[in-house]
């Protein structure tokens, strides 16, 4: 037996019976992958290192991460059409055609599923990087490092050539670009879902109903070409039933998210990273791993607020963060490290919900409406206004607005989000940049300072409002 996996298996929660069943693809997987004896090491460490394993919830997330990488990387091999979506993307199109397709087709946005395995468990993802750069994204253009991520995986062969791409269009401008040079290099066929984040400053939670018209087009648009290309038909009970299963993992996370309210916080926002992405960025793993490991580590955690442990010093002021790093979690570490204590992320925060029935009849504009009302894709006025909201909600002492460099409609705001929560929120608010994809250029000793001297602030602060 190819035992040379097994302990970080064991440590990331496969049962024995599980390496025996899953053997057969972990060889082939980890072969395709290049990762051998010494890379296991390297990963034993990383994890331990950046993960709390203690917690059998923390475990089950990890396998869920390993074991939907098995499924990425030999998807083809096992005789399945593939579905890639990029990221950002809207939470249940993916979902939608998963379910509907009975597991016929694999669906899921690679590149976020590489960052956090060989980058959060194999610590391994600069070959990845480099290959990207070198098959079409070069360096020092402030390119998408995720989008390199993708392209410099089918480039070495690990991920297979999709039958069908959707690009996040009504976000990300980077990836239906990337998506035409992969286009032209491997003749994926590609649909982009456009949409327009233009609108009055102030607008938000308002929207003009041309904004619901044009995305639901879009949508339906997708899911013509799905029944198109692929021979599935996405209908209303699909949509349904992976609506229902997002609702068990969100409700979960948002469960952990009042429990991070507890003083001291009781687990590192890292963990609950996992499972937010996990959720966004798989449809397979996603909806028969995260729904019971989440429920474990709910119970987890709840029993440590009960104990009173937590992983930094009781009244360590209070931060949330835009998102947390996909590919090195010692940068969240680092905020802990410096006397943060990070409770929630923008993401891990329950978004609104329409507080009206829906008028609209087809699932594309159903979708787009509930999009308008959560706000990341309705402008970058409901970007910030998202951020007043939840820094008011979960009653913080400092925002930490850590935008990626390279993506226009993150590096937009960054600025004017500062200025907004301060003045409306009344919470100092550091506009951190960084890069979450690839830590390269930006590594957790590099933004350390900054990190360092806003907590001293905020300690102070605090220290001043008690006298």
């Amino acid at each position: 037996m190819a035992d040379y996996y097994d302990a970080l298996l064991r440590l990331c929660g496969f049962e024995d019976d599980d390496i025996k069943r899953e053997q057969p693809r972990a060889d082939k997987a980890f072969e395709r992958l290049e990762l051998g004896t010494e890379d296991m090491k390297t990963a034993e460490e990383w994890v331990r290192q950046n993960h709390d394993v203690e917690l059998v919830g923390v475990q089950r997330l990890l396998r869920g991460w390993i074991l939907e990488l098995f499924d990425l990387v030999l998807a083809k091999d096992e005789g399945k059409k593939v579905v890639y979506y990029g990221f950002p993307s809207i939470q249940g199109p993916g979902m939608a055609i998963k379910a509907a397709s009975k597991d016929e087709i694999y669906v899921a946005c690679p590149d976020a599923i590489l960052c956090h395995t060989l980058g959060q468990i194999f610590d391994k993802l600069t070959p990845i990087l480099e290959a990207g750069e070198q098959n079409g994204l070069p360096p020092g253009h402030g390119l998408c490092s995720l989008q390199q991520i993708r392209v410099g995986a089918m480039a070495k062969g690990i991920i297979p050539v999709p039958d069908l791409v959707t690009g996040s269009s009504y976000y990300c401008d980077m990836g239906s670009k990337s998506d035409e040079l992969l286009k032209q290099k491997y003749g994926q066929p590609a649909i982009y879902v456009d949409g327009s984040m233009d609108s009055r400053w102030g607008e938000y939670p308002g929207y003009l109903p041309e904004r619901v018209e044009f995305m639901g087009a879009q949508l339906n648009k997708l899911f013509d070409k799905v029944k198109e290309v692929l021979g599935v038909e996405v209908t209303r009970d699909d949509w349904d039933k992976a609506q229902s299963i997002s609702r068990h993992i969100f409700s979960g996370i948002g469960q952990l998210t009042k429990l991070m309210k507890a003083d001291p916080v009781p687990v590192s926002a890292a963990e609950q990273e996992l499972a937010q992405i996990l959720a966004t960025a798989s449809t397979g793993r996603a909806m028969t791993e995260v729904p019971e490991a989440l429920d474990i580590l709910v119970q987890e955690v709840k029993k440590r607020v009960d104990e009173g442990i937590g992983v930094v010093e009781k009244g360590a002021p209070r931060v949330m963060i835009f998102i947390a790093p996909f590919s090195d979690a010692s940068i969240m570490h680092m905020m802990e490290d410096a006397g943060l204590a990070v409770g929630a992320t923008l993401l891990t925060v329950p978004p609104p919900k329409v507080l009206h029935p829906t008028s609209y009849t087809t699932l594309g504009e159903i979708i787009a409406e509930r999009e308008m009302t959560i706000g990341i894709y309705h402008s970058s006025f409901g970007i910030a206004k998202r951020f007043e909201d939840a820094a008011r909600s979960l009653n913080m002492d400092g925002v930490i607005c850590a935008y990626q460099f390279n993506c226009r409609p993150l590096a937009l705001p960054s600025h004017f989000l500062k200025k907004w929560v301060e003045e409306e929120a009344g919470v100092p608010t550091l506009s951190l940049e960084f890069d979450m994809y690839d830590s390269r250029n930006y590594s957790a000793a590099s933004l350390r300072t900054k990190v360092e001297t806003f907590a001293d602030m905020l300690r102070a602060r605090k220290a001043f409002a008690r006298v």
